[in-house]
């Protein structure tokens, strides 16, 4: 009996490429985020205003993250 979970596709090129430029775009967009945090911290904006801004940092990535993932669905190649 054939194993369902059993698959021939190995991972492409496009599968490493893409998980370098998720950790080291997500490690530049966590750095870049807390910079802008840091500075509205210094300028005592409101609290209600920075926790929006980190709501808003939060979700944001989300919208990249997601083209980057249908991207590297698309990297499979079957044997």
């Amino acid at each position: 009996m054939e194993d369902p979970y059993q698959t021939d596709a190995r991972p492409s090129f496009r599968n490493l490429i893409g998980v370098f430029i998720l950790i080291f775009g997500l490690m530049l967009y966590a750095f870049g985020a807390a910079a802008i945090g840091d500075w509205l911290e210094e300028r005592k904006v409101w609290l209600w205003v920075q926790m929006a801004y980190y709501l808003f940092a939060g979700i944001l990535w989300l919208f990249p993250a997601r083209y980057l993932f249908k991207w590297l669905g698309k990297g499979r190649t079957p044997n």
